[in-house]
């Protein structure tokens, strides 16, 4: 389906792709960098840092990437918060939690405003999420043993949901050491006897 270009970027047809960044002229460059951004928006969402990155990798000048993101966000065709929306919904659909969709979505510089806007108008149960997780990867005994509650544990830790989700995925009370012991909130205690 897709072969590799003599410059390395997979196209579909097979056929080379101009090296449109090297154009001298600034109008054709920015045409070019719009096209190619609008035929990246078009297979999905992105976020505008995505967009910029993509664009620069591709050999676009700094100012010509700047100028194409920001008329498509003008445009309305390329929106960090409709993208956080489609982002958090898809991948909420797929098992992962809160804590891991803020990571990710950090990562491809979101606001944080807009990330915790999203999150919390999410259409998602989370606490019902991570025990549907936890029963079709585990079946619906809860864990007998600390190692098998720890092995529960690391998975929707990994899956990103936070210790309280955790706590009652398994059926487990607030006290519960296991998810406590990684924090670094808790002071030492030296009073402890020996």
């Amino acid at each position: 389906m897709f072969r590799r270009s003599v410059r390395g970027r997979k196209t579909r047809s097979g056929v080379d792709e101009p090296d449109r960044s090297e154009s001298t002229d600034p109008i054709k460059q920015r045409s070019a960098a719009r096209n190619t951004a609008i035929g990246l928006l078009s297979r999905r969402e992105h976020a505008q840092a995505e967009i910029k990155r993509k664009l620069q990798e591709r050999g676009y000048d700094d100012e010509v990437t700047s100028e194409v993101v920001d008329d498509l966000t003008r445009k309305r065709l390329l929106s960090d918060d409709r993208f956080a929306e489609m982002f958090i919904h898809a991948r909420a659909a797929r098992g992962q939690g809160p804590v891991r969709l803020r990571a990710e979505l950090r990562q491809l510089r979101v606001p944080v405003e807009l990330i915790e806007r999203h999150l919390s108008a999410a259409p998602v149960e989370w606490v019902e999420l991570a025990v549907g997780l936890r029963q079709r990867k585990f079946g619906t005994k809860l864990p007998s043993t600390m190692a098998e509650r720890a092995k529960q544990v690391r998975f929707l830790q990994y899956r990103g949901f936070t210790a309280e989700q955790i706590r009652i995925a398994l059926g487990t009370s607030c006290e519960d050491e296991l998810l406590e012991s990684g924090d670094g909130n808790d002071p030492p205690d030296h009073d402890r006897e020996l």
